[in-house]
């Protein structure tokens, strides 16, 4: 009796594991297949870090930490939990800020958790130096708090004194004064005190010794000073420390990314300056910002796509931009630069030095690609426009034109003929639709203001990889732009004039290592 319960157990020993095994075979197959199929699309970037599996939307980075020589950035995806499909914090780690590797979930949901989901937060530190992030839990109206004793911050706690807030119900007094939405939290040593800003419109602002009990504060910003659109949301917040100012980064659902910078004194941020990141047709959202090791204010978001629906689905989306640098400059406006790691992708160049063109010349450079750095310098006119053009096909059927209006005094990313089943129209807005007259629902083109000043020279650094545009102008704006050129032979760069005589001072042209190997 005792051998035959033996042979049993082993029977069923052995069919449990072949069957495990089948399983996991299974899962090889269906990843492998599926690393197939989203690296065959040809619009998926090769050096922006992507999604690394399946379709995300949203794609926001969130919980940006540098900790212990290494960047620590969450991302927003979806997953099914309980047969729905809900939203986690994945968890992305780099020591040189383009090479990146996978971790377990920042943030997920376990039984008993009071959110169903996990939505926009920030890393800080707390009092005695430990990692926290503070988080809107999707699907509970609060706002909660984690914590990593973790060297690798592997491992995350949910905070004991959990919620942090909650949206007031009908019948409280502070109903319709605030609700728990995308949470900011920092200490401030001087003051000795924690705060919060939950997003929202207007924002709330809270402090706490404990991160248990918060005083209410009001609204962030001084409503009768908003600089923005009365219906414009305040998402997504980021409060940091940059130079010898405080700046608050931010969304509005409506026209994207933008900042504040100004002062914070007595429980108070006094407003001096606005300023936004995304113009209509624009793909920048949702930035997330961390300070590093050298000192260094960066910040990276989620560059939204708008791949038209006659392109084949890959099985992919969620795109993060480049990592930027902030700092300010010496009158306290925002300058905005590619990070130095960025020199180490480049691969194979080209480098061309005072190079004249004549009135509407065109000229191609001597190299191709569709993930190229392109460094340009033009001493230009001041009566019509001229720049670069990227994604160019030989025969001129696809094009997006990158140029500075004197006219107007704009950077303008024209994007009419990048694809050949033009004319490319895209949302003027990013979520949320906005009931404006003046308002145009789609546009051909991104418009940024810009102006040079009395004998500058226009200094561009653009970077293209794919689908993705980023435009650098003179250390003081950055352009994101998403086109989809569908000629394989889309891959010709031109410098090209107006209607004067210009001078191209300089043009070095790279093409870019591929890092995203998942």
């Amino acid at each position: 009796m005792r051998e035959k319960l033996i042979i049993i157990c082993l029977i069923f020993s052995a069919t449990t594991l072949l069957a495990q095994n089948k399983v996991t075979n299974e899962m090889i197959v269906n990843a492998r297949t599926l690393r197939t199929l989203i690296h065959s699309d040809p619009h998926r970037p090769s050096w922006h870090f992507v999604a690394p599996e399946g379709r995300a939307y949203p794609f926001d980075p969130n919980g940006g930490i540098f900790w212990k020589g290494k960047y620590h950035l969450g991302f927003i995806y979806q997953a099914l939990k309980n047969g729905k499909e809900e939203h986690f914090w994945g968890h992305a780690v780099s020591t040189d800020l383009f090479h990146w590797n996978l971790y377990p979930d920042m943030l997920d949901v376990r039984d008993g958790d009071i959110e169903k989901g996990i939505f926009s937060g920030g890393a800080f530190l707390s009092k005695e130096g430990v990692p926290y992030i503070m988080y809107h839990g999707q699907g509970s109206s609060t706002n909660l708090v984690a914590y990593s004793t973790d060297e690798d911050l592997k491992n995350w706690i949910k905070f004991e004194g959990n919620p942090v807030l909650k949206t007031p119900i009908k019948g409280d007094p502070m109903h319709g004064k605030y609700r728990a939405w995308d949470p900011e939290g920092w200490y401030d040593k001087d003051a000795d005190y924690y705060y919060q800003i939950s997003g929202g419109n207007p924002a709330g602002f809270f402090k706490s010794k404990d991160m248990i009990k918060w005083d209410y504060l009001g609204d962030l910003i001084d409503q009768n000073n908003r600089m923005r659109y009365d219906f414009e949301d305040l998402s997504c917040p980021d409060f940091f420390q940059i130079g010898d100012k405080k700046m608050l980064l931010f969304i509005s659902h409506n026209f994207g990314s933008q900042y504040y910078i100004g002062d914070f004194k007595s429980d108070e941020f006094i407003v001096e300056k606005h300023g936004r990141m995304n113009w209509p047709g624009g793909t920048f959202f949702a930035p997330e910002e961390l300070k590093d090791d050298k000192g260094r204010n960066i910040i990276w978001g989620w560059v939204l796509e708008r791949k038209p629906k006659h392109l084949e689905n890959k099985g992919w989306g969620g795109v993060m931009s480049m990592p930027r640098v902030l700092s300010l400059s010496n009158k306290g406006d925002l300058l905005i630069n590619p990070p130095e790691e960025v020199k180490k992708l480049r691969l194979d160049g080209i480098s061309e030095k005072n190079i004249s063109l004549a009135s509407n010349q065109i000229s191609t450079l001597d190299i191709k690609g569709k993930s190229l750095e392109i460094k340009a310098e033009f001493n230009g006119g001041n009566k019509s426009e001229y720049g670069v053009k990227v994604f160019c096909s030989p025969d001129g059927k696809e094009e997006t034109v990158i140029k500075y209006d004197p006219i107007h005094k704009e950077i303008v990313i024209d994007f009419i003929n990048s694809s050949k089943n033009g004319p490319v129209k895209m949302p003027a807005y990013c979520i949320r639709k906005p009931s404006l007259e003046e308002f145009v629902d789609e546009v051909s083109e991104q418009r940024v203001p810009f102006e040079l000043k009395n004998g500058e020279t226009l200094q561009l650094d653009i970077f293209i990889d794919n689908a993705i545009i980023e435009v650098f102008a003179n250390g003081r704006a950055c352009i994101t732009q998403v086109v989809y050129p569908e000629m394989e032979r889309s891959n010709e760069v031109k410098i090209f004039s107006g209607d004067e005589n210009i001078k191209v001072k300089s043009v070095k042209v790279w093409k870019m290592a591929t890092t995203n190997l998942y």
